[in-house]
């Protein structure tokens, strides 16, 4: 679009700078709130009903947004039991409605979630300390972008020309195993030039994670098989992984990173029945703008 000549000088070089930070990553015209550092991992304050704030882990790797019952009762909230399939109350866990919920002052409107007792996971240090966890469920039709260069992070509406260009990876939302739930996984990913579906998990705080299943489909049987191990505090209620290397890892057409970190599971690690390849976590996106547009269901870095 031409710049109008009618624009001051001031006026065109705001236009301009905007529209470079638009191609460049498309986050300017995010609303945006800090990203703040919750055990390593990324968080944000949520705004509720009547001004009251809430701290929540930003997680992609779940389809419940999640809230602690000792906040949750703090705040009057009314809680109803959770129901089974037999329709019968499922002990300790409850659901509640957060009303008109705002996250970078984005109106996300009101949100059902998950109610339940945080205290004794917070305590064996195996969950964040915050008031919960909010689910990318919650920001259908909209853009997530997390920022970890600047620490922010970013809501704006879905919009169909996304400036990821020939690096876009298209998200879609297969279960977590035959039974599990919804997840969020993205193409764009390889490892030694072979693509990979990898769930995008920022609760998980690894590089490149590689599922059993894919482990020989891929050629790493070798770099599976090293006894360095990880300790993981947030993943599976606390798991250890195999750490190795592989040549190389990238996500588009970038020229990636050599000689890279990779992990393997252990026997206690859950694993998705080879419903996609593996999960990626913080600390692939250090240095990074993350983008996860819901509406167009593309993924991209910039």
């Amino acid at each position: 679009m031409p710049v109008s000549r009618a624009f001051k000088p001031a006026q065109r070089l705001a236009w301009l700078a905007c529209a470079i930070a638009l191609m460049a990553g498309g986050t300017a015209a995010a609303a945006e709130t800090p990203m703040l550092d919750c055990g390593g991992l990324p968080c944000a304050k949520i705004q509720i009903a009547d001004g009251k704030t809430l701290t929540l882990a930003v997680d992609t790797g779940n389809s419940n947004t999640v809230l602690d019952l000792a906040r949750a009762k703090a705040l009057g909230l009314v809680l109803s039991p959770l129901l089974d399939r037999e329709q019968k109350p499922r002990p300790g866990l409850f659901t509640t409605t957060l009303s008109d919920v705002r996250l970078a002052g984005e109106h996300l409107g009101d949100l059902k979630v998950l109610v339940a007792d945080l205290s004794p996971s917070i305590s064996n240090g195996t969950f964040p300390s915050v008031d919960g966890a909010l689910s990318y469920a919650a920001l259908k039709n909209r853009r997530l972008v997390l920022d970890y260069r600047r620490h922010t992070v970013g809501v704006l509406a879905s919009a169909p020309d996304a400036p990821c260009g020939s690096s876009c990876g298209a998200i879609s939302y297969p279960t977590f195993g035959k039974r599990g739930p919804p997840i969020v996984v993205t193409t764009g990913y390889s490892v030694n030039d072979q693509p990979v579906t990898m769930q995008v998990d920022t609760m998980y705080a690894g590089n490149l994670m590689i599922y059993s299943a894919s482990i020989d489909k891929l050629h790493l049987r070798d770099a599976a098989s090293r006894s360095a191990v990880r300790y993981f505090p947030y993943t599976d209620g606390g798991v250890d992984m195999i750490v190795g290397k592989v040549d190389k890892e990238a996500f588009g057409i970038e020229a990636g990173q050599t000689d890279a970190p990779i992990y393997f599971p252990t026997a206690k690690v859950h694993q998705p029945d080879g419903m996609f390849d593996g999960t990626v976590g913080k600390e692939a996106f250090l240095g990074r703008v993350v983008n996860l547009d819901f509406g167009t269901n593309q993924f991209w870095l910039s």
